[in-house]
């Protein structure tokens, strides 16, 4: 089943402005464009707990209660490694909800622009937009549920001009059309949107790569609730998001998960659940193609990372992650791999803005768990960075099994969207 999915409710309400539905905690509503004061409908940041002064990096850590029935909260940790503090929880933002919860996906890096970052809990299909402006106290600025038709965001890709593009597994509130993709506003404002139906196919559009130098995005298609399998990979123009091509797996290669495009600004490569890496040839011509340049082995491989001419993707089957140079992409070449620990299943990874350290979230034993990994730009070498930890445990990483944070006594946490603060 696509990224560890289950079944959620969908609780949402009905109103809309600039055609996205916007709710804050427990019926408030936000306008779209306006920045909500921290504690206005909605648990704020608590004041920092663990802060060492000199701390100047951060890790923000989208998080779900355990039970996930409860909320969701930002974690802050002290990503410094010459903090006192290293690894200590900074603060926390508490975003009750309504519903069976599952905090999910973040943006994949830190947008620039002092823009809010978008964090999305697929359960209840809301997607919350954090304000960091203060870097150690974040603060809830708006919320979303749908983008025109639009429903169940998934993945955002974060443009040069600070618009969002973004992936919608579903037309209309239940599981039962084909998503799309929309272009939003750094406020949540939902400015265009393209339908996933291709021939009446039943596509559900998981992650997505935009090639702004080709004019195209290109899409993965995964349903996270497991009940359509369709597997394909669509190219669709990015100035309008007119869908272009369809094109179908063969069964083998598995539901196709994260497209990347790497460093030449034009090759996309797709990971996809089944652990092949696929590669997309003829983007911008009448008939593109598919071919399949890499095997990981084993299933569930999900996030990947492209840094220089390096792809890094979190592999369970080694219980880590592998380094592949994809300098020719036809071809790629394995140069590292790293295990974490016999039980640690990563599944979201996330580059440092200087590409050197890669944050961990996963199931298994990395379930309550952050880890940081130290690469080498200049050869793909990947070690665990063991100074990252939880004072009193036995192995590295951060632990989210704890019975309170800065924001109340709501136990343990599953972290999930990871990302480190800009320079």
């Amino acid at each position: 089943m696509a990224d560890r999915a289950d079944g959620g409710s969908d609780s949402r309400g009905d109103g809309h402005v600039g055609g996205v539905a916007h709710r804050g905690r427990r019926g408030c509503w936000i306008a779209a464009a306006v920045l909500v004061a921290p504690g206005a409908c909605v648990s704020s940041a608590a004041p920092p707990s663990d802060q060492s002064p000199g701390s100047e990096e951060y890790l923000y850590v989208w998080t779900t209660d355990s039970d996930s029935v409860d909320l969701n909260f930002m974690v802050v940790l002290d990503a410094d490694p010459d903090s006192e503090g290293y690894g200590q929880v900074v603060s926390t933002l508490a975003v009750p909800t309504e519903g069976v919860t599952r905090g999910h996906h973040t943006e994949h890096t830190m947008p620039s622009g002092n823009v809010p970052l978008f964090a999305n809990d697929f359960g209840t299909g809301e997607t919350y937009l954090i304000d960091l402006s203060d870097p150690a106290a974040p603060a809830l600025a708006t919320s979303f549920t749908e983008a025109g038709p639009l429903a169940a965001p998934h993945s955002f890709e974060r443009l040069e001009n600070l618009d969002v593009l973004a992936t919608f597994q579903t037309e209309g509130k239940a599981n039962h059309a084909a998503g799309g993709i929309a272009r939003l506003s750094a406020e949540g404002e939902m400015l265009a949107w393209g339908s996933a139906a291709a021939g009446g196919t039943d596509v559900r559009p998981y992650s997505l790569a935009p090639v702004p130098d080709l004019d195209r995005v290109v899409t993965g298609s995964a349903d996270m609730r497991g009940e359509v399998d369709r597997r394909v990979i669509q190219i669709w123009r990015m100035s309008d998001l007119q869908l272009l091509h369809t094109l179908e797996l063969p069964p083998e290669w598995g539901r196709a998960a994260e497209p990347r495009l790497l460093s030449d600004g034009e090759t996309v490569l797709v990971s996809t659940f089944s652990c092949a890496l696929l590669r997309v040839e003829g983007l911008i011509s009448d008939a593109p193609s598919v071919s399949r340049v890499w095997d990981f082995g084993g299933s569930s491989c999900a996030l990947p990372i492209v840094a220089g001419d390096f792809w890094i993707q979190a592999v369970p089957e080694v219980n880590g992650l592998v380094t592949l140079d994809v300098s020719d992409p036809a071809n790629p070449v394995e140069v590292a791999r790293l295990s974490l620990g016999d039980d640690d299943w990563p599944h979201w990874i996330s580059p440092s803005p200087d590409e050197r350290r890669v944050v961990v979230t996963g199931y298994a034993g990395t379930r309550h768990r952050v880890l940081i990994v130290d690469f080498d730009p200049e050869t793909g070498a990947l070690g665990l960075d063991s100074a990252f930890t939880s004072a009193g445990t036995d192995r590295p990483g951060v632990s989210f099994v704890r019975d309170a944070w800065p924001h109340g006594a709501s136990g343990p946490g599953d972290p999930h969207g990871a990302v480190f603060s800009r320079d």
